[in-house]
């Protein structure tokens, strides 16, 4: 029975902490913009950018064109 309630107050404790954590980020989105937009860059500095999300089959490496890869091309 102990280990029962202690899985369940983990489980809450854990629910409870990325709750706080998805509060404070969308407050954080709502009152400062500019603060919110510098950490995105930071952060793609630090850590890179994100890897494609789509897997490609190597024999079609190169023929496919994702929209966020036109996106690329236009800024450049």
């Amino acid at each position: 029975m102990t280990e029962v309630l202690n899985d369940a107050i983990a489980d809450y404790e854990h629910k409870q902490f990325w709750q706080t954590l998805n509060d404070q980020i969308e407050e954080t989105q709502r009152e400062d913009p500019e603060g919110w937009a510098d950490y995105l860059a930071e952060r793609q500095l630090v850590l890179g950018r994100r890897p494609r999300s789509r897997r490609v089959a190597p024999e079609w490496e190169g023929l496919i064109t994702f929209p966020e890869e036109k996106d690329e091309t236009h800024t450049r």
